[in-house]
């Protein structure tokens, strides 16, 4: 600028420049409050106002806003909704987002939507699926008393308190933090035998019966077993007791025979299972068809009877699963081959003798020598407790398959004796679950059962 007040050429040139940022600035700004204003940003309102709301969660993605509603109602050509109703519809409340814009939409807002996808697309004749009915049958005629005696134990089981305790127990001692605890107990007791008389004491008492305590898997495991055992063995006595009297000739006596039978059932299986059970027994008496044949076949002698059983429990045995199982991990034990047993001889007694010298050999050689028998199972004391728990179970598991071959021997004689078609149906259905459709006709001659015009409700 010159001294009197003048602008130069360049002072003008700025002065220009100047004025052409502010009128663009403006210009800038004005555009962009009349776009504010046409196009007003959507917000949460509550019920009570316009105020908006925090969202819980975060949201991604635009909101719907009420212009967009009104071009969807429009576009949709069956459903029309008013921009007015829109609005009303998105101030009536809004959802706590959950996961995505969907859930952003009221009740009454997703009926709308419904209603505008059903008009874009048109509605077709759907056919309705035909239901299919059929029945499933089986092979095994010998299902009706073994199902209903696998049923009866399981309910018996879920009634005893008993028995909540003792599968509790064994859950807790199968974990792996209690199996590395009970090993670092043997560990230790191997080293400093702190448990002085007591695993000959206990074993005294596995035994006799005397004592059972919980407290190892061994002793949980035996415990279970024995339980499950007594109890399908009453469940069986019932059964029979039941079938006995129902299927009598005389009723006075099969009436009170009966009346027993039901009221030891309803103490271990309840109301409702008995009846199942009375009802499923006297089905066999009305549609259970045995041939004048049958009843006058001689009946066993002494020797001919203590065969049949023999030959039952053998059968029986051979196809357990359970004794399976317990042989399974006896041989763990008993089936070790001539080096194995040669070896542990060998490194026993060489780390055993090196433990006792006084340098540091000695100390050496006993945590190699406790390495080696925990890694090949356990002290032999702790080895001999579980197999003594095994023999118990196994020991368990033969006295009930013995006791139930031996009731299915002498009431199939009895029923035959006495005429009694369910005595007889229950006796050869218990002989098939244990034997087999085959082995019964083996041992006993005949098989009604696995004729299909015997079946009950054939």
């Amino acid at each position: 600028m010159s001294p009197k007040g003048i602008p130069t050429d360049t002072a003008a040139l700025h002065s220009r420049k100047s004025r052409m940022h502010q009128r663009a600035w403006k210009t800038s700004l004005c555009l962009s409050l009349i776009a504010a204003f046409l196009n007003p940003v959507a917000t949460l309102a509550s019920s009570a106002g316009n105020d908006a709301k925090r969202l819980a969660t975060p949201y991604h993605g635009p909101l719907t806003n009420n212009r967009q509603l009104s071009t969807e109602s429009t576009l949709s050509g069956g459903f029309e909704t008013s921009q007015g109703e829109a609005s009303e519809t998105l101030a009536s409340g809004w959802a706590v987002p959950i996961d995505g814009p969907l859930s952003l939409l009221s009740r009454k807002t997703s009926r709308v939507t419904q209603k505008q996808n059903l008009a874009v697309q048109p509605q077709a004749s759907i056919e309705q699926p035909k239901e299919l009915t059929g029945s499933i049958s089986t092979a095994d005629p010998y299902q009706h008393v073994g199902t209903q005696i696998d049923r009866l134990l399981e309910t018996a089981l879920e009634r005893d308190e008993k028995t909540k305790s003792i599968d509790m127990a064994v859950s807790h001692y199968r974990k792996k933090s209690q199996i590395v605890i009970a090993e670092t107990k043997d560990a230790f007791d191997y080293m400093i035998p702190y448990r002085g008389f007591g695993p000959s004491a206990e074993a005294g008492d596995i035994i006799l019966g005397e004592k059972l305590k919980m407290k190892s898997r061994a002793s949980a495991e035996f415990a279970r077993q024995k339980n499950i055992d007594e109890t399908h063995l009453k469940v069986t006595t019932c059964m029979f007791q039941m079938a006995m009297g129902i299927g009598m000739q005389d009723r006075g006596r099969g009436q009170e025979i009966t009346d027993a039978g039901i009221k030891s059932l309803r103490e271990l299986v309840g109301e409702e299972e008995a009846e199942k059970t009375v009802k499923m027994l006297t089905g066999f008496q009305e549609n259970f068809a045995v041939p004048e044949s049958v009843y006058e076949q001689k009946i066993w002698d002494v020797a001919q009877k203590q065969t049949k059983q023999n030959q039952i429990f053998k059968a029986s045995i051979e196809e357990d699963p359970v004794v399976k199982e317990i042989k399974k991990r006896v041989h763990k034990y008993n089936h070790k081959s001539r080096l194995s047993m040669v070896t542990s001889q060998v490194v026993q007694t060489g780390l055993g003798i090196a433990a006792l010298t006084p340098s540091f050999i000695g100390p050496g050689a006993k945590v190699a020598l406790l390495s080696y028998v925990m890694a090949t199972g356990g002290p032999e004391s702790c080895k001999l407790l579980k197999e003594l728990y095994l023999d118990k179970r196994f020991e368990s598991r033969c006295k009930v398959i013995g006791e139930e071959a031996h009731m299915a021997i002498d009431n199939y004689q009895i029923a035959l004796m006495t005429r009694n078609p369910v005595l007889l149906a229950c006796s050869e259905s218990l002989l098939g679950q244990m034997i087999g459709e085959m082995g019964v006709k083996e041992i006993m001659g005949t098989a009604l059962l696995s004729e299909k015009k015997h079946v009950p409700g054939a």
